[in-house]
């Protein structure tokens, strides 16, 4: 059974260290060493994510393995996760469809976004798949919903623990025309990581959406 060892407090201490350790290492010690480039910030936040998750779980002496960090039967938690990742694809695309029809909101460009739109070539396109197709799945899907999701279940129940991790997932990617999107498919990873046990399965979820974006961004076909 999927139960977390720390408290909201040891949740909260991340997040905010998170941000601290992002900003002073970006901010001033890259500065001094040399110019980072966004590939390199993106990185190193992402860093700071495991290391900092992995140090409060090792502290609170937490089982990774127990937790669904665990290669046990990848081949099929992987196919959930596709399965389980085009549902939610479907999903984000109508309610992205949805969310800007009802409010006539046009979604505010990001660095991402930008680069496969100005991608014109596949090999241009590694970058943003080594992004967005690996390194935010995985990071995210650890800090948020291992790590974030699992004491708010334990205190609010599945479903409160599901909205409200899925609330803060949305709220830290600081971008409001995302948001009601992020929270639908930030509810459905958390769901998925409950109802299978493991972490791989909301990873390769996360990882279809995220890559399936950027290919149909790069084809040219309409997400709205």
């Amino acid at each position: 059974m999927l139960k977390a060892t720390w408290d909201l407090r040891a949740v909260l201490s991340v997040h905010i260290l998170r941000l601290a350790a992002g900003v002073i290492i970006v901010r001033l010690v890259y500065p001094l060493l040399f110019d980072a480039s966004p590939f390199i910030v993106e990185l190193t936040d992402r860093l700071i994510v495991l290391v900092l998750v992995l140090w409060k779980i090792r502290q609170t002496r937490g089982n990774p393995a127990a937790l669904g960090l665990s290669l046990n039967n990848w081949g099929r938690n992987v196919i959930k996760g596709l399965a389980g990742g085009g549902i939610l694809l479907a999903v984000s695309l109508y309610s992205e469809r949805l969310y800007t029809t009802m409010l006539l909101l046009s979604p505010t460009q990001h660095p991402i976004v930008a680069q496969v739109q100005a991608a014109l070539s596949w090999q241009q396109l590694i970058t943003p798949l080594l992004l967005a197709g690996i390194a935010a799945p995985l990071t995210e899907e650890v800090l948020y919903r291992l790590f974030t999701f699992l004491p708010l279940k334990d205190k609010w129940g599945l479903w409160g623990g599901a909205l409200v991790s899925a609330v803060i997932f949305a709220l830290f990617h600081f971008n409001a025309y995302w948001l009601v999107e992020m929270i639908i498919v930030g509810i459905g990873f958390a769901l998925l990581y409950y109802w299978t046990g493991s972490l791989i399965t909301s990873i390769t979820a996360h990882s279809f959406i995220n890559s399936s974006k950027i290919v149909m961004m790069y084809l040219g076909l309409p997400l709205i």
